[in-house]
Order: structure tokens, then C-alpha cells, then sequence
């Protein structure tokens, strides 16, 4: 029975506005990134989560809850700790465009390799995230349940299902939900990238979403 996963980034934090790196600093939502978690709940209203699952950082956590608080029935969420963003190592606290200025090339590079400057390796970040997903799907066969994570971790998972551990990086918005389906015998396949329709003016639901597709 395939289990449907919708894989979420967190909402919005004051250093995500300012492009200051995060990695496993435990920054708050900001209130935009508040607000846009609401939408985010109001969107999974009448899915039927069967559970919900997120990083233990604050950020995600905070975005797991407000799902929760939402849901039809009572789900309590679980946090786990390889479900985080990369360790972004000595650049933790600081802007991308002074790494950029001081690091010619390195941002881009890191992303696909990792390694240098403390940062996790990207083999790493793919492995502990993955094998936390295929926990999770095992747990729920024919279900459907929710994971908040982070976007460095979500562009890992992306890039190993569709082509290994270093596909092109896909721009991951705050909230946006990216909708995987996992196969016992088949595996992983992505259904969908990145949604934001619940930041829309009105909001989109899921159910309707799906009716489009």
C-alpha cells in the first residue's frame, strides 16, 4: 500500500529574512513565519493526517504544531533530530552574502558536496533524513502523514530520489509542501514540488488541489 508523505519546510524566521544561515542555530518563527504556518493548517484541514512528524528544532516544531492544532483528530507530534537542516558548520550565524564576498564559488559548491568549512557532507544530510522517512512510512502503510524538516534537508531527499545524491538545488519556500509517495515494492516517487498555493490570496485546499492534478 503506498503511504503519501507531505514534506514540509518550516515557516519563515527573522534570519531566513535576513539570508543569515541557520543550520541547527534554533531560531523561532518570525511572526510572517507565524502566519504562514496558519495557512498551512488551515490547508491540511480535512486530509485526514494520519500522523505528523518534524525536526526538533523550534522553527519546525512550532509549524508541526499549529498543523496539529488544526487536525480533525487529535495527533501529538513527534520531533527527531535527523530530521534536521544540515550543520552548517562555521558559517552558522552568518550572512549569505558575506560568505559569498568572502568565499568566492563556496556557496554553490558546498550544496552539492559539503565538507568544507565544518559543514555536514551532503552523503550525510541525504542518509540521516532518508532513513528517518523510511522509518516513518513503515509505520504508516496506506496512510498519509506530515513531516516538517528544512529546506536543505528537503533538497537532499529531492536530489537522491530523482538522481542521485547531487541533482540541481530546487528552491523550497517557507511552508511549501512537497508531496512524495512511497511504494513498498517501488519506493519513492515525488508527486509534487514546493506548493505554496495556501500563501495565496484565499487559500487553496488540498482537496481541491488534488481534483487539478
Amino acid at each position: 500500500m503506498e503511504t503519501q508523505v507531505y514534506l514540509i519546510r518550516h515557516g519563515e524566521t527573522d534570519w531566513n529574512k535576513e539570508k543569515r544561515v541557520q543550520g541547527h542555530v534554533d531560531i523561532p518563527l518570525s511572526s510572517i513565519g507565524i502566519e504562514q504556518a496558519r495557512c498551512l493548517a488551515e490547508r491540511f484541514v480535512g486530509e485526514g493526517l494520519h500522523g505528523i512528524y518534524t525536526s526538533d528544532l523550534q522553527r519546525a516544531v512550532e509549524t508541526a504544531q499549529t498543523i496539529a492544532k488544526r487536525a480533525e483528530a487529535p495527533l501529538s507530534v513527534q520531533a527527531y533530530k535527523d530530521l534536521r537542516e544540515r550543520d552548517m558548520g562555521e558559517w552558522e550565524g552568518s550572512l549569505v552574502a558575506d560568505i559569498k564576498a568572502q568565499h568566492p564559488g563556496a556557496w554553490e559548491r558546498v550544496w552539492h558536496d559539503g565538507g568544507e568549512f565544518g559543514l555536514e557532507s551532503t552523503e550525510d544530510l541525504k542518509g540521516r533524513i532518508l532513513h528517518r522517512l523510511e522509518k516513518l512510512v513503515r509505520n504508516h502503510p496506506g496512510e498519509r502523514i506530515a513531516v516538517v524538516s528544512h529546506g536543505g534537508g528537503i533538497n537532499s531527499v529531492l536530489a537522491a530520489i530523482s538522481q542521485g545524491i547531487h541533482g540541481p538545488r530546487t528552491q523550497i519556500g517557507n511552508t511549501s509542501v512537497t508531496h512524495l509517495i512511497f511504494h513498498p515494492q517501488t519506493g519513492w516517487r515525488i508527486h509534487r514540488i514546493g506548493c505554496m498555493n495556501h500563501l495565496q490570496e484565499g487559500g487553496t485546499p488540498l482537496a481541491s488541489e488534488r481534483s487539478r492534478s
